[in-house]
């Protein structure tokens, strides 16, 4: 709900700064109404945008202590999804800002051991709740190019395990909770953060396309109150998130070119 709360107050500061703007640009001795003529301008000359996105996400993780938490020493791309919402606030002709709350799950194939069933594969899923607040975009003919940071917190995850009789079965402690110990236990980070980098265009009709590149720069396992590996120096286990996102969606309000 926090995360929620912050793009509202940030979208809901680009429409009071924008509002100022068209203000400004109003003449004094018109009888229309203040508030229906800057919803007019707002919307209707597209200076902020609403629209829906959804798509395929490739993702993966990286980081040099791939082997302390997993048997093998690469791991696969996770096919999955992510689906959200997105408001394009135009600052000028060619200056946008873009902000994105995205539904997205993320991991990787992984190889996990124990000493009844050996190396096996395994899948490491992640369900997160990834807030784009700013990224500045340069906006020409359609064509948006865009970067900028993000924050991420998890809303779930799992690991597929199997039992001493080699069955396969969904492992959600993973996810971790309040009664596991960081010195027993390795669990998931609630939360990430990075930067994202992307590229879109979009059609005068509404309809977009577009490709984003996530890099995480937290470590997703909880572990900092510890000692890695035996290690006093070695405090983190450095494993990364990084995902490509491909996305289709449309724009509520049609964007100036």
């Amino acid at each position: 709900m926090r995360i929620i709360s912050y793009i509202l107050l940030f979208v809901c500061f680009n429409i009071t700064v924008n509002a100022q703007a068209i203000k400004q640009k109003m003449p004094d001795n018109t009888s229309i109404d203040t508030t229906a003529k800057f919803r007019n301008e707002l919307f209707r000359k597209g200076n902020v945008s609403f629209g829906l996105k959804a798509g395929y996400t490739q993702s993966n993780i990286y980081g040099s202590d791939i082997t302390y938490i997993f048997a093998d020493k690469k791991t696969n791309n996770l096919p999955s999804f992510h689906a959200g919402v997105l408001v394009n606030s135009m600052v000028g002709n060619f200056f946008w800002l873009k902000h994105e709350l995205l539904l997205v799950q993320k991991g990787a194939g992984v190889t996990l051991h124990d000493s009844i069933n050996g190396n096996y594969s395994s899948t490491l899923k992640m369900l997160s709740l990834d807030l784009f607040p700013f990224s500045p975009a340069f906006h020409y003919k359609g064509f948006q190019i865009y970067a900028g940071p993000y924050i991420s917190g998890l809303l779930n995850a799992s690991i597929i395990r199997k039992d001493t009789l080699g069955n396969y079965f969904k492992d959600k402690s993973i996810y971790g909770s309040g009664s596991q110990f960081e010195n027993k236990s390795k669990y998931l980070q609630k939360i990430d953060f990075g930067i994202n980098a992307g590229i879109e265009y979009q059609f005068p009709f509404g309809l977009f396309f577009g490709v984003k590149y996530k890099q995480g720069f937290t470590d997703i396992f909880q572990y900092a109150n510890s000692y890695t590996f035996n290690d006093p120096k070695n405090t983190n286990i450095k494993i990364y998130n990084r995902s490509f996102l491909f996305s289709v969606g449309y724009s509520l309000v049609k964007l100036k070119k």
